[in-house]
């Protein structure tokens, strides 16, 4: 019995050898499930590694004058090789130039860095105006900030609170209404559903409108996020040298400069952009929103919604 039992496992590590070195085949049904990509990354030789580690250094030392067409490089353990990715080959050769065991990588875009667009964001404009973010939105594959329309009607390119720009002025309305559009044109920002109320974010998750006593917070990036009641609804208000906008909601919410554009909400609900304000906070002033609805339905714009988490109910 000892000799048979040897002999079985002599036979099936036979088996087992030929099977792993291609000298026998399995049908499709057979096969073993194809191991995780993770278990098929070669290790290298600790000289390998220690070479392709000596590349990576003198790379390293060339990032003071890298193009930006290069993206990025890293060790490869299965081409043990260096991969510099680029969406310029050349560009690649060059910044790789006299080093070895070096292979290119051609991608079609180079990484950004990214940030996140909330309401009550500031806002600024090349033009020297500076605003607050008040909702985030979409037609097609177009994004959008919806701010006041007296802060996209000073034109230019606007950026974002870390000066990084965010795109240009895409559509205006001001005076009559007063809501505009600026296109989220650079890939480097992130469209969120959130608010921000200085301890945390509170997500749109609709825009139902309020009603005459019902309870409005504002965040705007001059006096941050604080609440107050609506007063009144479908006001016209002069703001003088002939600059009168119809249709707005009148709040006892006070605001300060730089807040303009900045969103209103009542519990979740997106209500609107803030338009203007009278006497300002140290003396607790009144303030005026532009309605949502409005600007959403004459641009035809999906607004960018979410659900409340756990922790927010």
């Amino acid at each position: 019995m000892l000799v048979r039992s040897r002999l079985h496992t002599l036979a099936a590590a036979v088996f087992l050898g030929l099977l792993f070195s291609g000298g026998v085949a399995l049908s499709a049904s057979a096969a073993p499930a194809a191991p995780e990509p993770v278990s098929a990354v070669p290790r290298l030789a600790a000289r390998d590694l220690l070479m392709l580690q000596g590349v990576m250094a003198v790379l390293d030392s060339r990032s003071a004058r890298i193009p930006n067409s290069v993206t990025g490089w890293y060790v490869d353990p299965a081409s043990n090789s260096v991969v510099v990715s680029a969406t310029d080959d050349a560009a690649a050769r060059v910044f790789a130039a006299g080093q070895d065991k070096v292979r290119i990588e051609h991608v079609n875009a180079r990484p950004v860095p990214l940030a996140d667009l909330r309401g009550g964001d500031t806002i600024t404009t090349s033009s020297g105006g500076r605003c607050s973010v008040g909702f985030n939105a979409v037609k097609g594959r177009t994004r959008y900030v919806i701010t006041a329309g007296h802060c996209t009607k000073l034109g230019g390119t606007w950026s974002g609170p870390d000066g990084n720009a965010i795109g240009p002025v895409a559509t205006s309305s001001f005076p009559g209404h007063d809501f505009g559009l600026v296109e989220v044109a650079s890939p480097s920002w992130e469209q969120t559903h959130d608010v921000d109320t200085d301890g945390g974010y509170l997500p749109v998750t609709g825009d139902a409108p309020a009603a005459v006593g019902d309870k409005v917070c504002l965040s705007g990036s001059t006096t941050g996020y604080h609440c107050g009641w609506v007063q009144a609804i479908n006001e016209t208000v002069n703001y003088g040298d002939g600059d009168i906008v119809q249709g707005l909601t009148r709040t006892s919410v006070c605001a300060e400069a730089g807040d303009s554009g900045g969103p209103f909400m009542s519990g979740t609900q997106a209500q609107g952009t803030l338009s203007g304000g009278s006497a300002g906070c140290l003396v607790g002033g009144q303030s005026y929103f532009q309605p949502i609805q409005e600007v959403l339905s004459t641009y035809r714009l999906t607004l960018i919604t979410g659900e409340v988490s756990r922790d927010e109910r």
